[in-house]
């Protein structure tokens, strides 16, 4: 083979790799993403060290269905969380005797742990946010930290739909 050609070929092969890396690095940060569960914060639903399947693209067509489990970032935090929507914008949130009130109606929650919880004084859900809360509300840290509060539209990372590992424990999550 002549110089030229391997340089070519060599020319080839680097564009390949650059064109495959940035694909990837797209589809990880846009359209789907792998997050491990750490901590006991959604228990009985979720468990430390499960990997969840996240994809990422209904954000940025709205915010998500109440009692949707989302990933989240936090005000001044590197760290994302895995917490449960729980209010929707406009609505007011109150936690009274530990149930979960959404403008004076008690919230239906069959997912949530059955520790009581404390009580919270009613939070408006400003518009371009949600409420988050853990299913496992005795040692969950969310929305109601006042340092917290609702989590605006751009600090949501995804969706979580699936647990994907450990294989036995695989299933749809909503």
């Amino acid at each position: 083979m002549i110089k030229s050609e391997k340089r070519k070929m060599a020319g080839g092969w680097v564009l390949t790799i650059v064109i495959a890396v940035a694909v990837a690095l797209v589809v990880r940060n846009f359209v789907f993403g792998i997050i491990l569960v750490n901590g006991p914060s959604m228990l009985p639903t979720l468990h430390t060290s499960e990997w969840l399947a996240v994809e990422k693209v209904t954000r940025y067509f709205g915010i998500p269905a109440r009692q949707d489990i989302i990933i989240v970032k936090y005000p001044g935090e590197e760290d994302t969380y895995v917490k449960r929507v729980i209010g929707l914008p406009g609505e007011t949130i109150e936690v009274r005797d530990s149930i979960v009130y959404i403008d004076g109606q008690p919230l239906d929650e069959p997912y949530v742990s059955n520790e009581p919880y404390a009580d919270m004084e009613p939070v408006l859900v400003p518009e371009e946010h949600v409420f988050v809360m853990g299913d496992n509300r005795a040692h969950s840290w969310d929305s109601r930290n006042k340092n917290t509060g609702p989590i605006a539209r751009e600090e949501i990372v995804g969706h979580a739909f699936w647990v994907l590992y450990p294989f036995s424990e695989a299933r749809s999550i909503s």
